[in-house]
């Protein structure tokens, strides 16, 4: 920081109680290595990470009076009769672990630990009644000679201030009296400081700074000085560039240079909280942090930009600096304060008679000149004349070729003011032309250039003695313009310019057409239409544009160079469509902003390009409420988290205070993006349902500067489910070793099986062709035993035929034979012959003979079982009854013989046959209706 700005104030944001959720007084500010701020509450630590504040609880009953953070990163932290150090793990909420067990019995009980120190020793804590030096697990207790005050630090020197003994050094263990301040016993002290000369500066709450030389203690007769024993002093720090803050009770801030020039006043009245200051600590930034006894403030020191907004002066138009005032034209009036010189007690004034809408501030030939809502306006000092003019006025030129003439643009037309002895003075009203003209120029040939916001573009040619018109030509798009409307008329070196949504134009005299300019695009090398641009004395153009502003230096050998990170943090807070910007010279530039205006110095060369920090601040498990992961400094641990948590929320910022708008982030999650995000002002991400692997989210963060941050990263892994777990691949081979092995098992079984119900099959086979070869042979036999009953049956029915052949036969023959019989006997009697009659009577004896038929039954009965051996057989059992002489007719009757035919064998008649007939029915027990002869054939 090369010098704080005297000018304006400085931007201040307030954080009040009821934003950070802690109580009202701020003791001790600390700021670790990624920059996250921590501020000793009076409810417990308070830490900010740009976008959320968050409180650890150290002690229900006491206040935390001091936090610092050594070069290690650690968090120490000191209360009422307790210190120690706040431990950060990954996953669990921030916790206090004490260092007081580490004391002796009889050091036990202490006062509050006011204050702690990093030196070569070690770390030093301090309260009233004793010094604590901790080192490698062991603490070191000094004693006061009656009661230290506080202690400060001034590089590797701690100084120790006993009210009633004097001025203590630690030194290389010991604490060492300094012999210069035993004239100042009874003051209290709140600061000790050094200078860039190396002096020291003593403090005090209510006497003021001594300065010591010499090792003598002289008064520091400075205005700082006299600010402080006035408003009492509280807290000091020093800043970069030999300057100094000092926190006072009774008035804010001070803020003084190296030979005690106040440099800078800040206070209730222009943006502090509150006028008690308890703490003071300059950030990484160079910026002011300030802990108050209600609040806590950040001020932005370490910037060329200033601001005059906390009058509530209004909306910013136009200023102007004029003999030693700076004017400030804004939509309330104008007001007026001194220029030339530092007093923070002198408030701006509205200028008589300016109430209202004020739209122009112009010096012509040493007079000033208020374009107005209500008219024109000449000022001197803070009070301004109006003039004959009655109609607002936008603002005035004076004409080239006829300066003793003013040309302004109205609500409704040109105005034309003169120059008489007592200044400006309308002098006419021009008419033939009714638009308002709000945008004026004049061109190098004399013409008049009119731009109104609605319409778009006019020349307006005056006569020759520039006090009437002549014509007008209205510019639209048959002369070049890309549109008829929204064309904004810019000039730059006497051209004529259009600036629009699709560039910048610049008019050609000889074509009388808007040509795209390819010089000034190149100048300005942005797409956004650019709204005003001015000329300074160095010939470097300061423009606004819709999204950007800054100022395009001309560098010696011609070329152009763009600045605008100073101007970003005044994006979106121009005035649209009445953006002005004013630079006086390098060093003193005023923009038009909503709430005031704000005031630029190049003398603060403040660097722009600095890395950051983004930081991941917690890793939740999306749905479950589940904390994984808080931010841990400098943590390099790989998380794992099982499948059922593979849906993330993560949670980030970047410790970046000086931005304005909402930070932008970006990230990339290795393992499932593709490529970075696109900036985002979101602050958490969600990734849902992620597969099993290894992840690495990486973010990164944009400040309205437009500088990326460090990339800062969490490693992860998403475990795979159970069933595609490490353990649930070796279950898995395991088991497919297993039903390998039993498939195969199974496979060499069904093998097995296969073979054997290839043998049972072979076997069953055989079998079958042997059933089959048996079948065959039975069919063969069977066909042979057909055969051979068919043979047996043929012979049988041969035999039954022989057998009734011979039957028949013998009962042809019987018949015969009893014919002869009868005839023999009939011709006994007639022969005479003894002979002969001897002869008849052995001719009967043979027949007789022949014809016995007992012997004819034996013969039928031996013929007849030889054809049917079984029927006499089963005939017998079935009827034991049946005599002989049964059975003989049972036998005719199969044969089916008739009843005249059994008659003639049996030589029986007819009748007896049929006798036998009925008395074999009956012995057969047969009804009348069954068939003999069928009954006898089925047996």
């Amino acid at each position: 920081m090369a010098q704080v700005k005297n000018i304006g104030s400085p931007n201040i944001r307030n954080y009040s109680k009821s934003e950070y959720n802690g109580s009202t007084q701020n003791w001790d500010i600390a700021q670790d290595q990624n920059g996250i701020m921590y501020f000793a509450n009076n409810d417990g630590l308070l830490s900010f990470d740009g976008s959320q504040w968050n409180l650890t609880r150290v002690s229900f009953s006491s206040p935390l009076r001091s936090v610092l953070i050594d070069k290690n990163n650690n968090l120490f932290v000191g209360l009422i009769n307790d210190f120690g150090i706040i431990i950060r793990e990954n996953s669990k909420p921030p916790v206090f672990v004490s260092l007081k067990h580490l004391l002796p019995d009889e050091y036990q009980n202490f006062d509050d630990i006011w204050n702690i120190h990093e030196i070569n020793d070690g770390m030093v804590f301090q309260c009233f009644k004793y010094l604590f030096i901790y080192k490698e697990g062991t603490i070191k207790v000094l004693e006061p000679q009656v009661d230290f005050h506080f202690s400060f630090q001034i590089k590797e020197r701690l100084f120790i201030h006993e009210p009633e003994s004097g001025i203590f050094e630690l030194v290389d263990g010991k604490i060492v009296k300094l012999p210069f301040w035993d004239d100042y016993l009874e003051q209290d002290i709140s600061a000790i400081l050094e200078t860039g000369n190396g002096q020291v500066l003593i403090c005090t709450s209510a006497n003021g700074i001594y300065k010591m030389e010499d090792e003598k203690m002289e008064p520091w007769d400075t205005p700082v000085n006299n600010f402080i024993k006035k408003n009492r002093l509280y807290s000091a720090t020093s800043l970069p560039g030999n300057y100094f803050a000092f926190g006072t009770i009774l008035n804010g801030l001070v803020i003084a240079d190296g030979n005690g020039n106040i440099i800078q006043s800040i206070n209730s009245r222009n943006g502090l909280q509150n006028n008690t200051i308890l703490s003071l600590f300059v950030d990484r930034t160079q910026n002011l942090w300030l802990g108050l006894d209600n609040g806590i403030d950040y001020v932005e020191i370490n910037s060329p930009l200033r601001f005059f907004n906390s009058e509530n002066l209004g909306t910013g138009y136009c200023c102007t600096i004029f003999e030693g005032n700076l004017y400030l034209g804004t939509n309330q009036g104008l007001y007026v304060r001194p220029f030339d010189e530092f007093d923070n007690d002198h408030p701006f004034e509205l200028v008589k008679n300016t109430a209202g809408q004020v739209w122009s501030l112009e010096v012509f030939d040493g007079e000033l000149i208020c374009g107005h809502n209500q008219g024109v306006f000449k000022v001197k000092g803070n009070t301004a004349t109006k003039t004959r003019q009655t109609e607002g006025t936008w603002r005035f030129i004076q004409l080239n070729t006829k300066p003793e003439f003013l040309l302004g643009g109205c609500y409704n037309g040109l105005i034309l003011f003169k120059e008489g002895d007592n200044g400006w003075n309308f002098y006419k009203k021009l008419e033939g032309f009714r638009e308002s003209s709000r945008y004026i120029q004049q061109d190098k040939e004399g013409d008049i250039w009119i731009g109104h916001g609605g319409k778009g573009i006019f020349r307006v040619k005056l006569n020759d003695t520039n006090d009437s018109i002549l014509q007008f030509i209205h510019y639209t798009k048959e002369y070049g313009l890309p549109s008829n409307t929204g064309n904004i008329l810019l000039g730059y070196k006497k051209n004529m310019y259009a600036s629009t949504d699709s560039g910048i134009f610049r008019f050609d005299k000889t074509t009388n057409r808007f040509v795209l300019s390819e010089e000034m695009n190149r100048i300005f090398n942005t797409s956004a239409k650019i709204k005003t641009l001015t000329e300074d004395e160095e010939g470097d153009i300061w423009y606004i544009a819709d999204n950007e502003s800054g100022i395009i230096r001309k560098n010696e050998d011609q070329t152009f160079t763009k600045i605008t990170a100073p101007f970003k943090k005044l994006d979106n807070r121009y005035v649209n469509e009445f953006e002005f910007i004013y630079p006086y010279n390098t060093n003193n530039a005023f923009v038009g902003i909503d709430d005031g205006f704000a005031h630029y110095s190049a003398k603060v060369n403040k660097p722009y390009n600095e890395t950051f920090s983004s930081i991941i601040t917690k890793v939740e498990i999306q749905h479950m409420d589940s904390v994984v992961y808080l931010y841990e400094p400098e943590t390099e641990e790989h998380f794992k988290f099982p499948f059922r948590k593979n849906s993330l929320r993560f949670h980030f910022a970047a410790p970046f205070f000086e931005n304005e708008i909402p930070m932008q982030f970006s990230y990339f999650l290795e393992g499932f993006s593709e490529d970075w995000s696109p900036w985002s002002t979101h602050s958490y991400k969600d990734f849902t349902t992620l597969h099993e692997g290894n992840y690495q989210f990486k973010l990164k963060a944009k400040n309205s500067y437009g500088i990326e941050s460090d990339i800062s990263s969490f490693a992860f892994e998403i475990l795979p489910p159970w069933h595609r777990s490490g353990i649930a691949y070796l279950v898995y081979i395991l088991m497919f070793g297993l039903l390998v092995f039993l498939i195969t098992k199974l496979i060499l079984k069904r093998l097995e099986r296969a073979k054997e119900q290839e043998k049972i099959r072979h076997q069953q086979e055989i079998r079958k062709q042997e059933e089959q070869h048996q079948r065959e042979a039975l069919v063969a036999e069977k066909e042979i035993i057909k055969l051979r009953n068919d043979k047996l049956r043929a012979e049988m029915i041969h035999r039954d035929k022989e057998l009734a052949n011979q039957t028949m036969g013998i009962v042809q023959k019987n018949k015969f034979m009893i014919k002869v019989n009868e005839d023999l006997n009939a011709i006994q009697d007639f022969v005479i012959n003894e002979t002969a009659k001897n002869r008849i009577l052995s001719l009967k004896k043979r027949i007789k003979k022949e014809v016995d038929i007992k012997q004819q039954s034996q013969i039928f009965e031996t013929y007849f079982d030889e054809v049917h051996e079984e029927f006499f057989k089963k005939l017998k059992e079935r009827y034991p009854n049946l005599s002989p002489n049964d059975l003989r007719i049972c036998a005719f009757i199969r044969m089916n013989l008739t009843t005249k035919e059994i008659a003639t064998i049996l030589n029986i008649s007819y009748r007896g046959a049929e006798i036998s007939r009925y008395r074999l029915r009956k012995k057969l027990e047969l009804d009348r209706s069954a068939n003999l002869s069928t009954f006898l054939s089925n047996i």
